[in-house]
Parts: structure tokens; sequence; C-alpha cells
């Protein structure tokens, strides 16, 4: 798991990897007195690339990115080898695999909305019977999807919200992960950004549980592709 903000975990992607008994471990990209073992996708089955507040649409922080660009390009090529990009990790993925990422024209995407299914026989989704599933947005910057990628979520307000690739890479732009403990805190602390947006919060405790539900079905089909 590689954090790049304290408050950013894993959430429900840690239950699910215990479920199937995974073994977590952390490493803090934003402590600067931490350095990124050059073999980790040796090491690890499994990476999962978090969310944070840091941007790869400004070139100038490609130093600080160079090491997780290396990772996901390792992963990508050797066997038995997935990774997991959600939010900043769904764009160090597609910035990866040649897409483009830029900040958002239309302004922060806050709050709870469905984001729609796009291929519903794509294994990602095997289980859920809804043509849509319940997600928390919480970004500004946006990617374009890379050649060669399968879209397979889609939003209202911004359109790329997931894809994959060779079922190697999967990349979430939204965040479907969260806790509800993850949320409140995610209220405090990312408060400001939040009132740049409209996002809808009304119904907190019955949209995370709902989301969780189909959340716990999409990465225990990821871990089984």
């Amino acid at each position: 798991m590689v954090r790049f903000k304290d408050c950013e975990g894993p959430g429900v992607v840690e239950h699910v990897l215990r479920e199937k008994g995974y073994r977590v471990s952390y490493h803090n990209a934003y402590d600067e007195r931490l350095r990124l073992h050059p073999s980790a996708h040796l090491n690890f089955d499994l990476i999962v690339l978090l969310g944070g507040p840091q941007t790869v649409a400004d070139d100038s922080n490609d130093s600080f990115f160079a090491p997780y660009y290396e990772l996901v390009e390792n992963v990508l090529i050797t066997r038995g080898r997935k990774l997991i990009g959600i939010c900043l990790g769904s764009q160090i993925v597609a910035r990866v695999l040649g897409g483009k990422v830029t900040v958002g024209e239309k302004g922060p995407e806050v709050g709870f909305s469905p984001v729609k299914i796009k291929n519903k026989s794509n294994p990602v989704f095997a289980g859920i019977d809804s043509s849509e599933i319940q997600a928390f947005h919480l970004h500004e910057d946006v990617f374009t999807i890379p050649d060669g990628a399968d879209h397979l979520l889609e939003g209202g307000f911004y359109p790329n919200q997931m894809f994959s690739y060779k079922d190697k890479a999967f990349a979430f732009q939204t965040h479907i992960e969260p806790t509800l403990p993850m949320l409140r805190v995610w209220q405090d602390v990312h408060k400001e950004f939040i009132a740049k947006g409209n996002g809808d919060f009304s119904n907190l405790v019955e949209d995370q549980k709902t989301m969780e539900s189909s959340a716990k079905i999409v990465f225990r089909n990821i871990l089984n592709i």
C-alpha cells in the first residue's frame, strides 16, 4: 500500500485483502525520510497506490513521482502482479500508460453520486445486478482513458471514473473504498476543498453503506481475475 496522505488509507480494500489471506504493508510516500524499494514489484503480488493532495498534472512534481511511475511500469511487465490505483494513484497509472492528466475544467467533484457501469459483462462487475454503483468523489484533476485500456465506470460530472488495462492495472478516479470513519475524517481534513464543490453529504451513512456493499464485490472480483 502506497499512501500519499496519512488519512487516505485503503479502507474496504484492506478488509477484502485480509479476508483473502493477504499480508498488508505500507509505504508512506509523504514521509520525505523514506525511499521506495526499487524491487517492490518483485516482493508483492499486489500494489495499491492510494489518494493524496499531490498532482500529476504539474510536471514540476515529476521527480517526486518518478519512483512510482517506475513501480507501475515494472508491475505491468512482471508476470503474476497486479496494481490498483485510486484517485491520485489512478492518475499515476494513467500517465504511465500514456493518458493525459489535467485539472478538470468544471472544478472540484465532491460528495456522493452514482457512476455508470459501461460494460456489465466485464468480470470486475460479476455479482452486481444494478447498472450503476454508488461512489464518493474528492478530486479536481482528471485523466483521459489510455490507449488499450477499457473504460469501465462513467460519471455524470466527469466521465472518466475507472479503467482497466490488460487485467493488470485497475484505476479508479472515484472512491468506492472509504469506510464511514474515513469519510468523517475527510469531511474535516478536506473541508476547504469540499467547500469548493457542490457535493451531496445529506445521506452519508446510508450512501456509504450502499457503496461499501458493491465495493467489496468489485475488489474481490479484481483479486480473482
